[in-house]
C-alpha cells in the first residue's frame, strides 16, 4: 500500500456544492420556458474575460457567454447561444416576477415569493443524481434552465439572476463546499431582515448559526472573506471557474483543469477550496512544493480546514516529516469527531510503520463512523492479506464492491 495512491482516496476535489436537501417530494413544473432577467449593464459588445476584469457586471449576459464558450467540450457539438433572445426570455421573467412581489406585504411572504418562482414556476430543483459535481450540465446556467436540474451555484445563480433584476437583495456566499443565497429586507417596523436560503432544499431558509454548527469553518475564514460573505460576480465566477477546472479533471486534462483552477484563484484570490483543490492536482503531477504551498496558504485562509490539513498531513508524511504530519492528524481528528478521513490517514501512517494492529483499528474506526467509506474497506483488504487473512481480505473487497 503506497501513501500516495490512498491520499487521493483519502481526500476528493470539492466542486463548491454539497446538497443540503432532505427528503421532500419535487415540486411541480408548470411552465416550460427559461427564465428573465434586466440587466444593468448596456455594453452587449464585451467579451466574457473583458467583462471578468470588473467587480460586477451583466451576470446573466456573462452566464450565457460562458456557456457558449465552455460547453461545446463537454457536449462535442456546438452551442451558439442566443443572447438577445434569451435574454429578453430572462427580462420578461423578471417582470413577472416584480409583478408578484408587488402584492407581498412582508419580507417573509417575499422570500416566498421568490422560491416559488424559482422551484414552481421555473420547476428547478437539486439533481441527485449528480452528488460530486461531476456532471457538466449542472454548471452551465442555460443548460438548468432548459433541463430543469442543477446544483447548488446554478440553482443559486437563478435566484441572483431573477431576484436581484426584481429589486430584491440577495447575493451568493460560499460554505464549505457549497453555494447559498443570502437575502436582506426591512420589516415594516425598520428591523433589519436576513435569512439564507438553501437552494438545493426548496429555499428552506436557516439562520448563520447553523452553517456555524454544521461545518464549523473558523472565524478567521469570515474575516478572510471565505465564507459567509456576498461575494461580487467576479467571485462568482471563480467558483464557476472552480468547478469547471474539476469537471476538465475529471475529463482527463489535468494540466488544463490546473490552469483553470489558476483561473478560478484569479477571480476569487481567497477561495481556499480552489487552493485545495489545485493542491490535489498538483499532487497527482508530483509538484509536491507547489501542492504544499496551497495547502499553506488554504489553512492559513480557514484554520479550520479539515481536509486540507489531512492532505498537507499526507504530504508531510511524505517528506519524512513525520512529526508536523502528526499534529497536522491530530488537528483534523479534534476539529471533526464525526469524519471517517482523518482516522483512514492514522491507519495509513500506522500501516507504513509496519503498525497493523494500530492501522487495523483506525481503518475499522472509520467504517464505524461511516460503514459505507470504501476506501476503509479497501485498506483493510489489502492489510488482511498482508497479514494472511485472505478470507477477511475477500470480505472487505466485496464490502467495497470489488468483483473476483
Amino acid at each position: 500500500m503506497r501513501l500516495p495512491n490512498l491520499l487521493l482516496i483519502a481526500v476528493s476535489l470539492l466542486a463548491g456544492c454539497t446538497s443540503q436537501q432532505r427528503e421532500p417530494g419535487v415540486p411541480p413544473a408548470d411552465d416550460g420556458g427559461s427564465r428573465t432577467h434586466v440587466s444593468d449593464v448596456a455594453d452587449d459588445s464585451a467579451s466574457l474575460d473583458q467583462m471578468l476584469e470588473q467587480d460586477d457586471f451583466d451576470l446573466p449576459r456573462a452566464l450565457l457567454l460562458f456557456s457558449e464558450e465552455y460547453y461545446p467540450e463537454f457536449s462535442g457539438t456546438r452551442h451558439d447561444v442566443d443572447i438577445k433572445a434569451k435574454l429578453a426570455r430572462f427580462d420578461e421573467y423578471a417582470r413577472q416576477l416584480r409583478t408578484e412581489l408587488r402584492k407581498d406585504k412582508s419580507p417573509r411572504q417575499r422570500v416566498r415569493t421568490l422560491v416559488d418562482f424559482v422551484h414552481i414556476k421555473l420547476g428547478l430543483r437539486f439533481d441527485q443524481n449528480d452528488a460530486r459535481g461531476e456532471n457538466p450540465e449542472n454548471l452551465f446556467f442555460d443548460r438548468v434552465l432548459q433541463r430543469r436540474f442543477g446544483y447548488c451555484v446554478t440553482l443559486s445563480l437563478a435566484y441572483l439572476v431573477f431576484g436581484q433584476a426584481a429589486g430584491l437583495d440577495v447575493a451568493g456566499m460560499r460554505i464549505p463546499a457549497h453555494f447559498v443565497v443570502q437575502f436582506k429586507d426591512t420589516e415594516s417596523n425598520g428591523q433589519p431582515y436576513k435569512v439564507i436560503l438553501e437552494t438545493t432544499d426548496f429555499g428552506d431558509t436557516r439562520d448563520e448559526t447553523w452553517y456555524w454548527a454544521e461545518h464549523r469553518f473558523s472565524a478567521t475564514s469570515v474575516e478572510n472573506r471565505v465564507y459567509l460573505t456576498p461575494l461580487s460576480d467576479r467571485e462568482i465566477f471563480g467558483t464557476l471557474y472552480n468547478n469547471l477546472a474539476g469537471v476538465t479533471f475529471v475529463r482527463g486534462n489535468t494540466q488544463l483543469a490546473i490552469e483553470r483552477y489558476n483561473r478560478a484563484l484569479e477571480l476569487a484570490p481567497n477561495n481556499a477550496e480552489s487552493m485545495y483543490n489545485r493542491s490535489v492536482l498538483q499532487h497527482t503531477l508530483h509538484n509536491d512544493r507547489e501542492a504544499l504551498k496551497d495547502l499553506n496558504e488554504a489553512i492559513r485562509l480557514d484554520p479550520n480546514f479539515v481536509l486540507a490539513m489531512i492532505a498537507r498531513a499526507g504530504l508531510l508524511w511524505e517528506a519524512g516529516e513525520r512529526e508536523p504530519a502528526r499534529a497536522d492528524l491530530a488537528n483534523a481528528k479534534r476539529l471533526r469527531k464525526d469524519w471517517p478521513q482523518p482516522w483512514m490517514l492514522e491507519g495509513m501512517f500506522a500501516y507504513e510503520s509496519g503498525q497493523l494492529d494500530e492501522a487495523r483499528t483506525a481503518f475499522l474506526k472509520a467504517l464505524e463512523i461511516d460503514p459505507k467509506y470504501n476506501s476503509a474497506h479497501l485498506a483493510l483488504a489489502e492489510l488482511e492479506r498482508r497479514a494472511g487473512n485472505d478470507e477477511a481480505a475477500r470480505k472487505h473487497e466485496e464490502a467495497a464492491g470489488v468483483k473476483h
